[in-house]
């Protein structure tokens, strides 16, 4: 059974490159643009990773990891254009597993 990806992402193209690529490399990916939508992915699928942004219309990813760290342990890489030392360390101490600054590779993030 393939592994399932949800990408939680604003942004329609980039969320469409990773899920294109991730897809290819044998995974099942899901999408959401919105905190919203992410909920609702992780109650309809058994979600294996969780691509998190953090600026997201409706929410903070930051806040939105920490609730998900309240009673699950599903792996979260933040990937985020927020790039400060104290940024990264606060999605590390909110429960990130790894966090990646935007601009990035898709090499790296695979």
């Amino acid at each position: 059974m393939k592994k399932t990806i949800l990408i939680l992402e604003d942004d329609e193209n980039l969320c469409r490159g990773i899920t294109f690529t991730f897809e290819r490399d044998g995974y099942y990916a899901v999408s959401a643009g919105s905190i919203k939508d992410g909920k609702r992915m992780l109650e309809q699928h058994k979600i294996d990773l969780i691509i998190l942004d953090l600026g997201l219309p409706d929410g903070n990813g930051m806040d939105f990891c920490k609730e998900i760290r309240t009673d699950s342990n599903i792996p979260i890489i933040m990937l985020t254009a927020c790039d400060l030392e104290t940024d990264e360390v606060s999605g590390l101490m909110a429960g990130a597993d790894d966090y990646i600054t935007k601009p990035f590779s898709l090499s790296v993030l695979r």
